[in-house]
This record gives C-alpha cells, structure tokens and sequence, in this order.
C-alpha cells in the first residue's frame, strides 16, 4: 500500500493544505489492483488529519476491502464555510474532487464515493454528504454533533464562552445563526424530496456513554427525523463505548461494510471479543 503525506495549494483557501492519503494498490498475492472506491475523511475538533489515521486501524480495514482514504485537514471550521475564515465547505465539494482526480486519479461515481468523520467532523460529513448528494453516494457520522441549532443555543446561554466553544463563533458569527444549509434536521428533509435513487444512503452511530454535551439526544432526534423523513436507506448503531479512538476504530469496521454493502463488519468483529480461556 502507499501513504501519500502531500501539501498542495488551494486556490479556494488561498493557501497551502495538507492531504494525507492511503491507497491500497499493492496487495502482493494480486499485484497492482486499482482502488474500488474512495473515503473522504473528517476530523474532529482540536485535532489533524493524522490522529484518526495514527490512532485507528481504518487504513488495514481499507486495504481488505481495496479503497482509498483521504485525509482532509479543515481545523476548527466545522466543515463549513466560515464567516471569520476560510471556505472549506466550497474546497471540499469543489476544488478537493478535482484535485483528486487530476494529480491522484481518483475518479468514481456517486455511488463508489463516500464521506465520514467524526465528532465536528460528523457533523461535516452529514452537512456536506445530505447538501451534495451529487458527489457523494453514502455518508456516515462517528459520535457526531447533530443538532447545530441546540449546540448553538447552549452556548448564547453561557455566561462567558471559554475553551472549545469558542470555535463556534468564527465558523457562525457572534450571533450563533444556523442557516437552513447548515442544520442537518432542515438538510434531511431537503434530501428526503428528492427521487430515491438520488438519495445518499445515511449510517450514524454513538457510543452509549458519550459524555459530550448534548451529543447523545441530539443523534437520538436527528435519527428520529430520518426515520420520519421517508429517506431511503438509513442505519443507526449504539453500543457501549465513549468519545475515543476504541469506540471510533470498532466504528469504521460497521461503515466499511455499510458503505461497500458487504458484510465485512460480520467477518471481523471476532476482533472485539476475547475468547475465555476456562
């Protein structure tokens, strides 16, 4: 397999970007074999491209199942474009899939290109995979900030914002507003009118004891809504787990499987149980 750590320019951010990549094309028992599909995928707040890619074993699951990953670095901007920084919604649905396809060749259909994140991250990845579609065939959130709106509210009710939160005002202004084109409830219901075959296929999946604020009921109503919303094909997963790296690498095996729509998630779980020795 190839690890790709590029830095390219983005005319849209004005600015030099990393991007890492995973491209699994030299199994040796097959010779060079071309990936089948590609991840886009998102991080989380306060971190980088690299910890996910460092901290989870998404690349072997990729390699078993011959796709490629791209790592995106987009800090602090919840996948959006900012108010008081950079378009990185508009590099990503715009600029990054040409990018790919020129310098790396990776070109596929809808149906072969898929998004996921996690955290600020999930949330990226449902804004960006509901809103387009077009690109993107399938998208999937890891213990992801679904309600924008309710996390928005939290912190107009905060006497002083301090530590984290504070990233929410250059991403939405000093006013906290949530455009429709940002709320992932108001973006279901866009994507549920249109024809079904148009329709991205939609995986979520929180740990039960996720200690983030409002992180679990705002999934248990963004999954309510989908359910309600007639889209097509939808899957939500709980277990135990928390907001860490455990929980997130069990995760990407489920959206491997989910995405691919094989049953690779089945065949490998075995790695999660430890079989007694009595």
């Amino acid at each position: 397999m190839s690890f790709i750590n590029s830095t390219i320019y983005s005319n849209v951010l004005r600015q030099d970007i990393h991007l890492d990549l995973f491209m699994p094309q030299d199994k040796p028992e097959y010779g060079i074999t071309k990936p089948k599909a590609v991840i886009y995928f998102l991080h989380g707040l306060g971190s980088s491209e690299k910890q996910f890619r460092e901290y989870t074993a998404t690349n072997r699951y990729a390699r078993d199942n011959d796709v490629a990953v791209v790592y995106i670095s987009a800090p602090q901007s919840f996948y959006n474009d900012m108010k008081y920084g950079l378009p990185y919604y508009t590099y990503i649905t715009e600029e990054l899939p040409q990018i790919l396809k020129s310098i790396y060749g990776l070109d596929f259909p809808r149906e072969k290109t898929f998004i996921a994140g996690l955290s600020m991250g999930g949330y990226g990845a449902f804004r960006i995979g509901l809103s387009r579609p077009d690109i993107f065939g399938a998208c999937a959130s890891l213990s992801g900030a679904c309600d924008i709106r309710g996390m928005a509210e939290r912190i107009k009710q905060m006497p002083e914002i301090t530590g984290d939160y504070l990233s929410a005002i250059p991403v939405f202004g000093e006013e906290l507003e949530i455009g429709e084109d940002r709320d992932l409830f108001r973006l279901a219901d866009k994507a549920a009118k249109i024809p079904k075959e148009q329709q991205p296929r939609i995986f979520l999946c929180m740990g039960k004891q996720d200690p983030l604020p409002g992180l679990i009921e705002g999934a248990h109503a963004l999954r309510d809504k989908i359910r309600e919303s007639g889209i097509e094909n939808f899957k939500y997963m709980e277990w135990d787990g928390g907001h860490d790296y455990l929980f997130w690498d069990r995760a990407m095996m489920h959206i491997m499987a989910y995405f691919l729509e094989n049953d690779y998630d089945k065949e490998k779980i075995g790695y999660w149980s430890c079989p007694s020795n009595e």
